[in-house]
């Protein structure tokens, strides 16, 4: 341990580099020490985001001791072993500069080699570099030649790492140093001498002094290893010293520890709610329903946009249900029903209304409640009372609704799904992400974005929707979608993330197909073991979004009007599914993970399959938009799976640059699976996106474009159960842009 770190300074050399706009900046840090003791150790990286340089951390080996000089700067310790280096003035850094630290007259223990942090922060606390890298030891060896085999390589298992290694020079051997898993644990033991495990190494002993030649070969197993429930491909070190501190041999190897995809509990079918007096036993195709009369009066212009809002008891219902409807107005009001699709351009058609409908002024919603101590913070408008209810009949055709409530110069929507519980198969199942809404809902309160330490532990759909006009996220990244299919003529039906939680087990009665949204992000265990079954039963998912499956949400009871999210246990971090360890993580399920929130940038096409139609070369501005997916390499990889396209992003939050990989992967059901890796889909099909995006207005190149992609996205992942008419249609109704609640996330 540094005994001592005086007030000194460090030289700062900040060398540019050219870099394109597109490429992908690593932080690419390295340490190096010069020959003798006292050493100098000099620290670089690569500048990730632009700023003004506050300070940088430097590690430094475990047990280094030494006065450490320089100049420039002040060096205190931040914590034991690590450095933090102050520059004298402000100093302005640029992506791609490239930082170099060197600090003098550090005495480095015998060991290593060391793998060490080092990270740049600007002066509004943005990280602008970080990264470790790795330090060998100070005696040069020939390498060391290292292997690292694992009788076991699954995370969150036991384990025996074996660690094999050349010897480089002859000598007495002391003790061999093995770098441990990141996480591991356990009672450990070996053979032929002691093994003792400290700040993330085993160190064996031989019982005896050993002496070794040059070119001999050193195996020691590590037994009972407990492996973190994270794995990866880990870069491991390993090393050898005499007494004295000599090194007789060092090198690093990688080690792929890998989760396969978690089990998941089965979904038994259930039953389908039955036949309905009234309701009919076929419902109209798709085509004919769309042939009926249009209308582009569903459309809420800004100027109405008020204090009236408004929600429904269910989120989705069918032929057969009463749907209570909720108002806060003071004022008549129109409510109209409105089935979104294609019908002529215009994109709906009125299938119900009740007009003079009395309202009041309901009382503020409310915020609170508690669970084993906890507080849920859920934001509530259940108290309200009752304004009219819906009566479900055989004219509401199953489909995606937008019920408009308007009185007193002001309307909002409130959205509703109609199931077809018939016993129909059809071709396509759109799902619309309505939990995933509901975590970005902020209305009369708080959402789970509020803040990453008080946003809503509970959310209930017993509130209107603030985003979307009160549609949630619904007309801004999924309407298009919904307008694609339905001016198509496809055999598509719908439901919701409440029904895929409650009727999972008839995916595969329901639908050869299922299209997943741009956002849908949170999941139970029995959505996401649902879907799972799914696939292994044949049934294919494309994936138009990202993010999805990335929250792991519990409903509190059979109605499904409320979920439960676990932000006590470890923050912001046990929300996730990943959590739970990476055989829970999105990409050994769909083909990618999710990186972050992006400003929009530019995909340009390819002659793959999936660009079919459209010229390659064509830029599609903003496309990479909302938040994206990759496949991340130390993640599970389905056999098979491929990347059809990619790009670069730029993450909201580090300006760092980050690939989107769109993939797909065959599973041995034979469904396939493509994962599209950007939320930009459905908003390019009705070239309408978010307000709040910075991303151009999609052009009617880029429209066709992409239109031309969903149609070869849909006719691949359905093995041509699904034929897409290449005609082109547009949305005529001037539906106002809807902006998109957006959230820092990891």
């Amino acid at each position: 341990m540094v005994r001592r770190v005086l007030f000194l300074a460090v030289v700062l050399s900040v060398i540019s580099s050219v870099l394109t706009a597109t490429a992908v900046v690593s932080a690419n840090v390295t340490v190096t020490a010069s020959t003798g003791s006292p050493t100098t150790l000099t620290y670089r990286g690569t500048i990730t985001r632009a700023g003004v340089l506050r300070d940088v951390v430097m590690a430094v080996p475990p047990g280094s001791t030494g006065r450490i000089t320089s100049v420039n700067g002040t060096v205190t310790t931040a914590s034991p072993g690590v450095l933090r280096w102050r520059p004298a003035k402000p100093i302005a850094v640029a992506v791609g500069a490239r930082l170099a630290i060197p600090l003098y007259g550090l005495r480095l223990p015998s060991g290593g080699p060391w793998s060490l942090v080092f990270k740049a922060t600007g002066t509004t606390g943005a990280v602008l570099s970080s990264g470790s890298g790795i330090l060998g030891l100070q005696a040069t060896v020939p390498p060391a030649a290292v292997k690292i085999i694992a009788t076991n390589p699954i995370p969150g298992q036991t384990t025996t790492l074996t660690y094999a290694g050349t010897v480089g020079r002859a000598g007495v051997l002391s003790s061999v140093r093995m770098q441990l898993p990141a996480g591991a644990s356990g009672a450990v033991t070996s053979i032929n001498g002691t093994l003792a495990t400290s700040g993330g190494y085993a160190t064996w002993r031989p019982r005896a002094p050993l002496s070794v030649k040059a070119g001999a070969r050193l195996s020691i197993p590590v037994n009972g290893l407990v492996l973190s429930k994270y794995g990866g491909i880990l870069t491991l070190a390993m090393s050898a010293s005499t007494s004295t501190g000599t090194a007789l041999m060092s090198g690093s190897t990688t080690l792929a520890l890998i989760a396969p995809p978690a089990a998941m509990p089965a979904i038994p079918p259930g039953s389908l709610p039955g036949g309905r007096a009234g309701c009919p036993a076929n419902w109209p195709a798709t085509a004919t329903e769309n042939a009926k009369t249009g209308t582009a009066d569903w459309v809420i212009p800004p100027s109405m946009n008020g204090a009236l809002a408004a929600y429904l008891t269910q989120t989705s219902a069918t032929c057969g249900d009463i749907v209570g409807l909720k108002v806060t107005s003071g004022d008549p009001v129109s409510v109209v029903a409105y089935r979104m699709g294609y019908y002529q351009g215009l994109g709906a058609r009125e299938i119900w209304r009740q007009d003079g409908v009395p309202t009041v002024i309901q009382p503020d919603p409310t915020t609170g409640g508690t669970d084993n101590g906890h507080d849920l913070r859920m934001t509530s408008a259940a108290h309200w009372s009752m304004t009219t209810t819906i009566p479900i009949d055989g004219t509401w055709v199953p489909g995606t609704y937008l019920v408009k409530v308007s009185g007193g110069g002001v309307a909002s929507y409130a959205p509703l799904t109609i199931r077809d519980d018939s016993g129909a198969k059809h071709d396509l199942l759109i799902q619309q992400a309505t939990a995933t809404w509901q975590a970005y809902n902020n209305y009369g309160g708080v959402s789970f974005y509020t803040s990453l330490a008080t946003g809503s532990g509970r959310l209930t759909f017993d509130r209107p929707y603030a985003e979307g006009q009160g549609s949630g996220q619904f007309l801004p990244l999924e309407q298009g979608l919904v307008f694609w299919a339905e001016s198509k003529g496809l055999d598509v039906t719908y439901w919701t993330d409440e029904d895929l939680d409650a009727f999972g087990g008839q995916v595969a009665d329901r639908a050869r197909t299922v299209f997943l949204p741009g956002h849908d992000e949170y999941y139970s265990l029995r959505m996401r073991a649902a879907l799972s079954q799914a696939i292994a039963a044949g049934v294919n998912v494309a994936n138009l979004g990202a993010n999805t499956a990335y929250r792991r949400i519990t409903y509190t009871d059979d109605s499904r009007r409320a979920w439960d999210i676990d932000r006590y246990t470890a923050g912001y971090t046990s929300t996730t599914w990943r959590y739970l360890g990476d055989g829970y993580a999105s990409q050994p399920l769909l083909g990618a993970e999710y990186i972050c929130a992006v400003v929009g940038n530019t995909l340009t096409t390819t002659n793959g399959w999936l660009f079919d139609g459209v010229e390659p070369g064509t830029d599609l501005p903003g496309f990479v938009a909302g938040e994206v997916d990759y496949v991340q390499p130390g993640l599970y990889q389905q056999a098979g799976q491929a990347i059809v396209a990619s790009a670069t992003g730029a993450c909201r939050t580090s300006g760092q640059a980050t690939p989107m990989h769109v993939t797909t992967y065959t599973a041995p059901s034979g469904a396939r699976v493509l994962n599209g890796s950007t939320f930009a889909y459905g908003c390019f099909l009705v070239a309408r996106c978010p307000s709040n995006w910075a991303v151009p207005a999609p052009s009617v190149t880029s429209q066709q474009a992409v239109g031309a992609m969903v149609a070869n996205i849909a006719e691949w992942v359905s093995r041509g159960d699904l034929v897409v008419p290449i005609d082109t249609a547009k949305l005529r109704a001037a539906v106002p842009k809807q902006a998109l609640a957006t959230a820092s996330q990891p």
